[in-house]
């Protein structure tokens, strides 16, 4: 059985750049936690799926973790369910691996830990389907590791990250600012969980929720443009003409 991963995370927009000024605002607010900087961290991640996006038409997202002393597949489970926050409802670590290697070099391994963690998903060969998978995703992420601890001895994490998402078939890109707040599960730290995410969204206005998994932020940002609408730059000068500019208000360049 492969090994499940606890904890939630959680990722936000940040639409200013104020890391100094969001960590000074939590550590007042939350008197009883300790906040403190750690390392700076960075770290990529590799999605893979079948040419028509069989996997995550089911929900699943096979992943290669990159991190700084291991390399490592993953496998977690969307929840595409309707809620507040949608997030991963279970994640595995499948095995470590190479960087050079793919799903395709462990087929079988593969298949089994995701039929044994999920169960009635394919009814299909799915040793088959990790065979067609091809990279699809790049996520690489740059920023500096918080550690938040509270008095009753809760540990989480915060990180102010600048991530690049990258569709590795279109070579579409978008770089972001942001943060994620990585919480434990249990049932006995849900009150200082939900402390820490209270705080943020009440003190923190430079944050903005995501409402989504990694994945799923990745899919929205890199959607392909519709080519019928078109940006009309000869439109937007004739509008800008007609409207009169407000008192004070600074000439844009065009």
């Amino acid at each position: 059985m492969p090994k499940q991963i606890p904890g939630v995370k959680v990722h936000y927009d940040m639409i200013r750049n104020n890391e100094k000024q969001i960590v000074e605002k939590l550590d007042r607010e939350l008197a009883f936690y300790r906040i403190y900087f750690e390392r700076k961290l960075k770290g990529k991640e590799i999605i893979y799926d079948t040419p028509n996006n069989l996997l995550a038409g089911v929900g699943l997202v096979l992943s290669k973790q990159y991190e700084e002393d291991r390399v490592f597949f993953k496998v977690r489970k969307i929840s595409y369910l309707p809620t507040e926050l949608r997030k991963p409802s279970q994640k595995f670590y499948l095995s470590d691996c190479n960087g050079y290697e793919s799903p395709k070099d462990f087929p079988l391994q593969i298949a089994s830990a995701i039929n044994n963690a999920f169960s009635n998903i394919f009814t299909i060969d799915l040793v088959e389907v990790v065979k067609q998978t091809i990279p699809k995703y790049e996520i690489k992420i740059k920023g500096n590791l918080y550690n938040l601890t509270s008095g009753s001895g809760m540990k989480g994490m915060l990180v102010f990250e600048k991530v690049v998402y990258k569709d590795l078939v279109s070579g579409r890109k978008v770089k972001c600012r942001g943060a994620t707040v990585t919480l434990p599960g249990e049932e006995s730290f849900k009150k200082e969980a939900n402390e820490v995410l209270s705080a943020i969204e009440r003190k923190c206005k430079e944050l903005l929720l995501y409402k989504e998994s990694r994945f799923e932020i990745a899919q929205r940002l890199l959607k392909p443009k519709d080519p019928s609408h078109k940006f009309d730059k000869k439109a937007l000068k004739e509008s800008l003409k007609a409207k009169p500019q407000e008192e004070g208000e600074e000439k844009k360049d065009e």
